[in-house]
């Protein structure tokens, strides 16, 4: 019988004749295995899926322990009877909350959009449908940004941010995008057709000291609401005239002085006879007196009329505080820096510097609510010329005194102990007769610069 069949399959398939699937015999079953029924079956494990929670009418929501997602879709259902979808990040979210709600209470919508607001999540409203969904990167960032730009009066706008950027610190994240918003309210990004679709995370975000900007003479505060809020008390009393004073200064060089009779204690003296004329008080010290007292103009002409005060200098500066004023009364003087040699002839190249010779004074005012604080520096130098070292360049003698000090408005300050010693040696004679019939002379100098100061307050 098999051989048959074999042989009319043969035919059929020399033939070209083709059999319909439909026709095909269903393959034979295999036995069953006995043992099969006994293992066990592989268990695949299912997603933790909410249990959605139910409500008694009449009584209020009290819910401990429970997930975002319950608490969401008990309110809609039960209290608000609103549609509503819930995406897949409120889901996700396995943080538990506890949450009561009254039934008497009235705006049930207000209390869920700020309990969602608080964990991170948005609602959007479309047709009718609540939409929840967790907040995209930057409105999480800018979440109640304001814009608030301000026009300096006194101060510029660039001393005024350097105030305010440590007062906002970086206690949250500002896209600088921000920067360009209005001030009513935060714009979002334009799209460009054909262009890619920006993301949260294509946004650029610099903390809050990056949404202070000083642009010419405005200041631009980006920040949170309560940041604005404190800054629009603040700036405008940052923004302060600052102090402006009046510094008088005398610079005197007295001559003939000794260690018993010192150019400052000859000042002494004059001054506290005019001192002794008005009602103003004195103090001193072992290098510098004080007085104050509507005597000062009389104190100054008594220095002016002894014959052992030379003027050196007066000068008379009005200054903003914390500006600093500089005076030069003299010349440049070109020194030798350096030498170099060029090439292979060795020829020496000198650097010449311009230095500064003459008086030099310096001062820097800082105007605060009982005193004024005075940096000065004050230098008198000249050059003569150099016997020993590098003879083809000048040497400079200098004087200096730097010091600060505090004064009151109208009080005046003498300083002193400057002092040099010059010693100086003259010959004369005929040029045909020998040297030691010359006639030869010698003399001692000592002077000593005294500083008088002098601060009022506009």
């Amino acid at each position: 019988m098999r051989r048959y069949c074999g042989l009319i399959v043969a035919l059929m398939l020399s033939s070209g004749c083709r059999i319909a699937a439909g026709a095909v015999p269903p393959l034979p079953t295999l036995p069953v295995d006995a043992t099969i029924g006994t293992s066990p079956a592989i268990q695949i494990p299912a997603a933790p899926v909410s249990t959605p929670l139910k409500h008694v009418p009449g009584t209020a929501f009290d819910l401990r322990f429970v997930t975002v997602a319950q608490v969401v879709d008990l309110i809609y259902q039960d209290a608000m009877h609103t549609p509503y979808v819930l995406g897949p990040d409120v889901l996700a979210d396995n943080r538990l909350v506890s949450f009561r709600l009254d039934d008497a209470v009235r705006d049930v919508r207000a209390v869920m959009v700020d309990f969602l607001d608080s964990l991170g999540f948005r609602v959007t409203t479309k047709n009718g449908v609540d939409y929840v969904a967790r907040k995209a990167a930057d409105s999480r960032a800018r979440v109640d940004q304001e814009v608030f730009v301000y026009r300096p009066r006194y101060r510029s706008a660039e001393s005024l941010r350097s105030l305010v950027e440590p007062v906002i610190g970086t206690r949250s994240m500002i896209p600088m995008s921000a920067i360009a918003a209005t001030p009513s309210a935060v714009t979002s990004p334009v799209q460009v057709p054909g262009a890619p679709i920006s993301t949260a995370s294509d946004v650029a975000v610099a903390p809050a000291a990056a949404g202070v900007q000083a642009r010419g003479n405005e200041l631009v505060i980006v920040g949170s609401r309560d940041e604005v809020a404190m800054l629009r008390k603040l700036v405008p009393d940052l923004d302060t005239a600052p102090g402006e004073v009046v510094v008088r200064g005398w610079v005197y060089e007295v001559a003939n002085t000794d260690s018993a009779n010192s150019a400052w204690s000859i000042a002494v003296r004059l001054l506290s006879g005019q001192l002794r004329l008005s009602s103003g008080d004195t103090s001193s010290d072992a290098s510098a007196m004080r007085f104050t007292g509507p005597g000062v103009d009389a104190a100054i002409s008594a220095l002016n009329a002894d014959s052992r005060f030379k003027v050196v200098s007066s000068p008379h500066v009005r200054i903003v505080s914390g500006e600093r004023v500089r005076l030069n009364v003299g010349q440049q003087v070109p020194t030798q820096s350096s030498v170099s040699y060029q090439g292979s002839s060795g020829t020496p190249v000198q650097s010449i510097t311009y230095q500064d010779a003459g008086l030099i004074f310096d001062v820097e005012p800082t105007v605060m609510r009982d005193v004024i604080e005075l940096k000065v520096r004050e230098e008198i130098s000249d050059f003569v010329a150099t016997k020993t070292g590098v003879d083809t360049s000048p040497t400079k003698n200098t004087r200096q005194l730097q010091t600060v000090t505090r004064l009151k408005d109208g009080e005046l300050v003498v300083l002193g102990g400057l002092i040099q010693d010059r010693d100086a040696t003259a010959r004369s004679g005929y040029s045909w007769l020998p040297s030691f019939f010359d006639g030869r002379s010698s003399s001692k100098q000592r002077t000593e610069v005294l500083l008088v100061l002098q601060v009022q307050r506009i």
